[in-house]
């Protein structure tokens, strides 16, 4: 924790402050001593920069415990309560000094030990307000760069699926493979056209929908899965294990796809050597998402960051972030699923109404 910059006060409002102590403490004596008054000064001047010390001390830590913007009120109050004990701990401690050193410039009565305790009481509050509310200024300034840093992660996310919205890579590849299939077996080439349009029908609704239920996300990666099979046979190996009570839980929106296609674009799939994915629920809640590893030497070209940036939009969204496993054997993305009770202020659409899959 940064501390603040206090060098005036120590300087200037700290000597300032013992000089009006001074002043009220000789305004009942009919005698003015200026060597014992001086001396009375810095006396008081050097206890309040120790005290000073102290409550910075106070300050720093209260700030570590405390130091986001919704624990404003607890922070105020813990800091304050300090504020008072250091100043009765401190004047006590001085005044028993200053009375077992014979350093008396004035008589220490009651009315002098409050005078002083109201004092220091009143200048520690004055500056600790001030410096509290510069602190929670530059905290509410801080949550609003986060604030408007997650609404440009959204913007740049719904751009990104944009942008796989029509990769021209799969696009190509799918049409290639349709090409063949029409000379090879038009029934099969029929099929293949009809689930390449479920696909894009459902890319192009999800840049307008932050989060599906997970029965729409699977009717999906059945289509896909399908355009998949279709180019890389049996070098793609698939074991899919849902939990139908889940189904009605919420995520974004092409979460599955950027998992497998990251997968695919980073390992290799060959009829020898085929690519495993697993899709499960291991645990209440949770999607995983895992694949073998085994890293090509060069990755294709594709969406880069798609790990990051689908991190970024769960983070947008208020939801936790996926968690990454990697063993140097399997490779694993467990993603949160999250009932409708518990989804944050987005807005959502009713079950299957957008899905036409």
């Amino acid at each position: 924790m940064e501390r603040p910059n206090d060098k005036w006060l120590r300087s200037v409002f700290i000597p300032l402050i013992a000089l009006v102590f001074v002043v009220i403490s000789y305004s009942d004596s009919l005698t003015l001593d200026w060597i014992q008054a001086v001396a009375w000064w810095i006396a008081n001047s050097l206890f309040g920069l120790v005290m000073w010390e102290v409550s910075m001390q106070w300050l720093l830590f209260v700030r570590r415990r405390h130091n986001r913007i919704e624990q404003t009120r607890q922070r105020v109050m813990t800091t304050f309560i300090g504020y008072m004990l250091i100043v009765v701990a401190c004047q006590s401690a001085y005044i028993q000094l200053v009375k077992v050193a014979n350093l008396n410039a004035v008589p220490i009565t009651a009315a002098m030990y409050l005078k002083s305790f109201g004092i220091g009481l009143f200048s520690l509050l004055l500056v600790g307000s001030a410096l509290e509310f510069k602190y929670y200024m530059a905290r509410y300034r801080e949550a609003i760069q986060e604030s408007e840093n997650m609404k440009k992660a959204g913007l740049q996310s719904q751009y990104d699926s944009l942008k796989n919205q029509v990769n021209p890579h799969f696009l190509f590849n799918s049409l290639n493979s349709l090409n063949a299939l029409i000379s090879e077996d038009r029934e099969k080439a029929g099929m293949f056209l009809d689930e390449l349009s479920s696909v894009y029908r459902y890319l192009l609704q999800a840049s307008q929908r932050p989060l599906v239920i997970l029965t729409d996300e699977v009717a999906f990666l059945d289509a896909y899965r399908y355009l998949l099979d279709m180019r890389f046979g049996e070098a793609l190996r698939w074991e899919i294990r849902l939990d139908e009570s889940y189904m009605d839980y919420w995520l974004p929106p092409l979460t599955i796809q950027t998992l497998v296609e990251n997968a695919l674009r980073l390992n290799i799939a060959l009829p020898e050597c085929p690519l495993t994915l697993h899709i499960t629920i291991p645990s209440p809640g949770t999607l995983a998402v895992c694949n073998t590893i085994q890293r090509k030497k060069v990755a294709v070209l594709g969406q880069q960051g798609g790990l990051t940036m689908l991190a970024k939009r769960y983070v947008s969204l208020g939801l936790p972030a996926p968690v990454i496993e990697d063993d140097g054997d399997q490779f694993t993305v467990r993603l949160p699923l999250t009932p409708k009770e518990q989804i944050p202020d987005v807005p959502i659409d009713t079950p299957g109404h957008a899905s036409s899959l």
